[in-house]
């Protein structure tokens, strides 16, 4: 998958939340960098996503805009989360936060225990 900001078409992206910029808990508008199967430089990514969180994969799709100060972003219209299934995907889901109790020591600990399982 490549970046062309002009084509202004729908296409698909999947990857992983890297890390969330900003997030209004209101309107659930986000900017989140992302890294993207196939693109090798992370993507920023904007849009309206209920409580993102490092870790999660979401399938993805939008388009590619040119913001004038920010540059090429991936504009999100619908989305889906999946479970992560790469050992550092897990650990930076089970220490994001989400579930209470499990943070980041927490996280190694289970991934360096169970792994992929």
């Amino acid at each position: 998958m490549h970046r062309d900001p002009s084509a202004g078409e729908l296409v698909e992206l999947t990857g992983q939340i890297e890390t969330v910029a900003f997030t209004n808990e209101k309107s659930g508008y986000t900017v989140a960098r992302m890294l993207v199967y196939g693109v090798q430089q992370p993507v920023t990514v904007v849009g309206t996503l209920m409580a993102p969180m490092p870790g999660e994969v979401l399938q993805m799709k939008g388009q590619w805009v040119t913001h004038p100060r920010y540059g090429a972003q991936f504009k999100i219209h619908e989305y889906r989360t999946t479970v992560p299934t790469t050992v550092e995907g897990i650990r930076k889901y089970l220490g994001s936060g989400m579930i209470r109790g499990i943070r980041k020591v927490m996280a190694q600990r289970i991934v360096d225990r169970f792994g992929e399982d």
